[in-house]
């Protein structure tokens, strides 16, 4: 299942750079991606059981994540290549992380992060598998 629709991505960021056919591939792998560091919560209880806010919040996510693959390229970003330097001849270019971000981490848009960082989702504790009006996670 996917996070956002073609639509939805043009609503917010216009036209993507790629064409409408491959649009598919980028919001599954965003949608994949999203998945993992939401330890999969989104998954077990599926979106439409989420409060309006937090789908909001994950279908912007994923958009991100597309813009995200669309800049620098989905296969750079997927192969954790994301951020390495070339050389051309004599001359080097550094693209080493400044920011100490592994591989891994830099296949996440920061963009996306912020977003799901709202939610609550990626809270790497254990959640509540108890109903509570105070909490999402109740529905897990």
């Amino acid at each position: 299942m996917t996070y956002i629709t073609y639509q939805q991505y043009t609503d917010l960021y216009g036209t993507p750079p790629i064409p409408e056919t491959e649009f598919p591939v980028y919001a599954q792998a965003a949608s994949d991606l999203i998945d993992s560091i939401t330890q999969y919560r989104i998954v077990e209880s599926g979106l439409s059981a989420l409060p309006s806010l937090i789908q909001n919040l994950v279908e912007k996510a994923a958009a991100a994540q597309v813009l995200y693959f669309t800049q620098n390229g989905i296969d750079a970003v997927l192969s954790g290549q994301t951020g390495q330097g070339f050389t051309v001849g004599k001359v080097h270019v550094d693209g080493r992380n400044q920011s100490g971000q592994t591989a891994a981490q830099m296949m996440i848009s920061p963009m996306a992060r912020i977003y799901l960082e709202q939610t609550g989702l990626m809270e790497r504790g254990t959640p509540c598998f108890h109903q509570s009006p105070n909490s999402f996670y109740g529905i897990l």
